[in-house]
């Protein structure tokens, strides 16, 4: 399948996320404590996921490396670079953040990120909010935070500034779905099937169930990474479900091709502030699906 257009590339990166994809942060309480100003950001979650939607998996990457600024504290920078098809290359904007007090080097590779995707146009419609939006917000513990039903003042406000400047929010990504839960979409009290009605025999589900694949996933694609350190393998492995699973694997594999079935697959779950990824342990190849 062929690669978008450039131009297609930029407007899709740049699409306003939906406003249950953002989060929100106190940026300023008043003297009582009980009020604040918030703003929205986007979590490096979400930004992989609209990489991955909009150029694929395959064709994109991020590096991180240390910088000394000026005014000597440690600071990162982070390349985001994108595959073009016309070009035949990877185009890389970089941009970089100061190490955070807590956690110093994870908030700086978090921050760098953030500010590399706004270079593509990622989550950069967030700096036309120049309007404050008030909120209440409570303590706990040393610091403040959000009291709970303010999330729709906040999503008010951000789709106020996307009406003001006739932009369209993209579909949600569920990336942060746990601020603002969805409902059931039925009346069961879950996502499974409705009860059976009074006579009516509950089926069985071992009669549904399908045999057990030969094999623990498949790869769809594959892509050798550079690296500071080195070179790492970057895949997307599909799971019998349909669910996908982006993973490293350190060093060069040429055996993880499009297409390869792996089984024995050990995936080790890592998470860097909102980053989350896995690695690529251990797997065996039994096999390579041939393309349709």
């Amino acid at each position: 399948m062929a690669q978008k257009d450039a131009k297609t590339i930029r407007a899709e990166l740049a699409k306003p996320f939906a406003p249950e994809d953002l989060e929100w942060r106190i940026q300023y309480a008043d003297e009582k404590k009980n009020r604040g100003i918030v703003v929205p950001y986007v979590t490096n979650r979400a930004i992989q996921s609209r990489l991955d939607d909009v150029v694929g998996p395959e064709n994109w990457y991020n590096d991180f490396k240390p910088w000394h600024g000026a005014n000597k504290k440690e600071a990162q920078i982070c390349g985001i670079s994108i595959y073009f098809e016309e070009r035949g290359q990877f185009i890389t904007k970089w941009d970089g953040a100061e190490d955070s007090d807590i956690e110093p080097v994870k908030g700086g590779l978090s921050d760098s990120m953030k500010r590399a995707a706004v270079q593509w146009g990622i989550g950069r419609v967030l700096y036309s909010m120049t309007e404050p939006v008030w909120v209440n917000i409570e303590p706990r513990g040393r610091s403040w935070v959000i009291k709970k039903g303010e999330r729709p003042t906040m999503d008010k406000a951000y789709l106020a500034l996307l009406d003001k400047l006739k932009l369209q929010p993209a579909a949600p990504i569920g990336t942060q779905s746990e601020l603002t839960p969805r409902q059931n979409e039925d009346n069961t009290g879950g996502k499974g099937s409705p009860a059976p009605a009074a006579g009516q025999e509950k089926p069985n589900p071992q009669l549904r169930q399908k045999p057990a694949p030969a094999y623990d996933c498949i790869v769809r694609a594959a892509m050798l990474q550079p690296g500071m350190t080195g070179s790492n393998t970057v895949v997307s492995l599909e799971y019998p479900d349909k669910k996908t699973v982006n993973a490293f694997a350190r060093g060069e594999h040429p055996e993880l091709v499009s297409g390869a079935r792996l089984t024995g697959v050990k995936l080790t779950h890592r998470q860097q502030d909102t980053v989350v990824f896995y690695i690529l342990e251990a797997y065996q190849v039994v096999g390579v699906q041939q393309a349709a």
